[in-house]
């Protein structure tokens, strides 16, 4: 079968908690039976290769990178692929004359000592991971090639002195040879590997330096390589006092957006906040999810289960030809950029009811929007949306035990791919869909959060009482949709940027390359995407 591979780059802090959950989660839903293949060609997002063991070797094809401090008993080589140190001397060098010094060792969190254990104990253990997560390496389930892990050691996590929170500041450090040069090169080595690429999937922090280290990365992919390129801006915080630093962060996330959409094929901003700016709100609210907005191990695992279901699209074995350039193509027909993300978590399939009985009795929309100051209607969008975890035999009753089913119109769907595809023509007025289906549900096990209501059961079906049992798997729905919702999130960003009188005001972006100019062009960048999305589209 022929695999079409991207390559995923993660920049920022709080882009690795989200990609660590991705990770975890593609490996938890690798199937290993013969019997029930996965309907998900894992070859897209992974490499195979070897280690110096002769072993075979199974990673991500995933380049990322995080400030000096966050590591900690992570090594950016890895352990895969390196030989011991000690070893490589001992063959060179007399002993005697060797002088060895050696890195702080940190210690292991139990959870990820618990991995390298022969016993599969992870499940029935309570790792208390909601109060013991520091950092994304924490609960860092695969292991990663030597060349994946980068540090940005000209600054460290959480400095006061020396802080990386300006979008300049990204942008002059992949100036610098010392950076560019290595992770240019690393970008090199896995395209050369790949055999018919389709292209890029790129996470960045967008409230702070790696804002501009993003911006700066997408044009290189842009211009060396010409693939697709998708690209989430990804947005955490904390809602505190008003404070200049609100200001900077809305600043830094414009200009962001504004080089995003000139240099990537689409991007979709995420948040679990309603509003991303000034700070993040109130969370977004899902009827059998309860989450701690604050807390970036519990926002993260939600929006790695939207990327993960939406990008089913381009990752399945039943129709390899369908490639992220399609995806990319169908949502940006106008020449913009911009989309939102949507997520249905679990989908509401009610316990001992059927799918044609669910869609006809529901109200409102299926959805929740994910992308900040922008609520996501069910009308007048073109979007792509994937639905997993349905089986046939939810789809409806047979026809000696369908009773009030038969008048339905919906009856005469055979599949859930079907039946789905006809409720949201009828739901979404003036609409274009793209649907993709996958018979299995996406499985859940630590370390994932248990953010799921008491009424959840363990197939992710939805009680109307508390069942007191260990979410297992979900049915998910997530999409990507184009409309002029979008508007308003443009509109909300430009009134908050639009307070600055003048750039000047703020040192740090005009000490660091920022142009009076540079900042009234992104200010009429956010108006003219807005008044475009507003009275222009569909």
């Amino acid at each position: 079968m022929t695999t079409r591979e991207i390559l995923t780059i993660q920049l920022g802090h709080y882009s690795n908690f989200i990609g660590t959950h991705w990770w975890n989660l593609q490996e938890t839903n690798f199937s290993y039976d013969p019997d029930n293949p996965s309907e998900i060609n894992h070859d897209v997002l992974y490499r195979e290769g070897e280690n110096f063991k002769k072993q075979v070797t199974f990673t991500p094809r995933l380049l990322l990178a995080d400030l000096k401090g966050t590591l900690g008993y992570l090594k950016e080589s890895g352990t895969l692929y390196s030989t011991p140190q000690h070893e490589e001397a001992s063959l060179l060098w007399d002993k005697e004359n060797i002088e060895i010094t050696e890195e702080n060792i940190f210690p292991k969190p139990a959870f990820i000592e618990n991995l390298d254990k022969p016993i599969e104990g992870t499940q029935s253990q309570d790792f208390n991971l909601e109060n013991s997560v520091n950092t994304w390496v924490d609960y860092l389930v695969p292991r990663f090639h030597s060349r994946t892990v980068n540090t940005v050691r000209e600054y460290e996590h959480n400095s006061s002195n020396h802080p990386f929170d300006i979008y300049t500041y990204g942008r002059n450090l992949w100036n610098t040879e010392q950076f560019s040069d290595d992770f240019t090169d690393r970008i090199r080595a896995y395209v050369e590997e790949c055999d018919l690429m389709q292209g890029f999937q790129i996470l960045v922090d967008s409230i702070d330096g790696f804002a501009g280290l993003g911006v700066s990365c997408i044009q290189h992919l842009r211009d060396e390589y010409g693939k697709s390129i998708l690209a989430f801006p990804c947005i955490n915080g904390q809602n505190t006092e008003p404070s200049v630093s609100d200001l900077i962060k809305a600043i830094n996330i414009a200009l962001c957006w504004q080089h995003i959409g000139e240099y990537s094929s689409l991007f979709s901003p995420l948040c679990c906040g309603e509003n991303g700016w000034p700070q993040i709100g109130t969370p977004r609210k899902f009827d059998n999810l309860t989450y701690e907005l604050e807390l970036k191990y519990h926002t993260s695992s939600i929006l790695a289960t939207a990327l993960d279901t939406l990008s089913l699209r381009y990752r399945r074995k039943e129709y390899p030809n369908v490639v992220l350039s399609d995806l990319c193509a169908d949502l940006n027909k106008l020449g913009w950029k911009a989309v939102a993300t949507s997520l249905s978590l679990p989908f509401p399939m009610t316990v001992k009811r059927d799918l044609i009985d669910i869609l006809d009795d529901y109200e409102g929309s299926l959805w929740t929007s994910l992308t900040p100051s922008c609520d996501i209607p069910m009308d007048k969008n073109m979007q792509s949306i994937a639905l997993r975890g349905i089986s046939e035999e939810r789809l409806k009753r047979p026809m000696n035990e369908a009773i009030k089913q038969m008048s339905k119109p919906a009856y005469r769907c055979s599949t859930v791919h079907e039946m789905m595809t006809l409720y949201l023509a009828c739901t979404c007025h003036a609409s274009a869909t793209y649907l993709s289906t996958i018979k299995s549900s996406l499985k859940i096990q630590q370390p994932y959060p248990k953010i799921f209501n008491t009424n959840v059961t363990e197939t992710g079906d939805i009680a109307g009482w508390p069942v007191g049992e260990d979410v297992r798997s979900v049915p998910v729905m997530a999409g990507l949709h184009s409309g002029n919702s979008l508007a308003s999130m443009y509109e909300s960003l430009h009134n908050q940027v639009q307070r600055i009188r003048s750039i000047k005001k703020f040192h740090a972006f005009t000490d660091s390359g920022l142009e009076e100019d540079e900042f009234s062009d992104c200010l009429n960048h956010l108006l003219d995407c807005k008044e475009t999305y507003e009275d222009h589209y569909i």
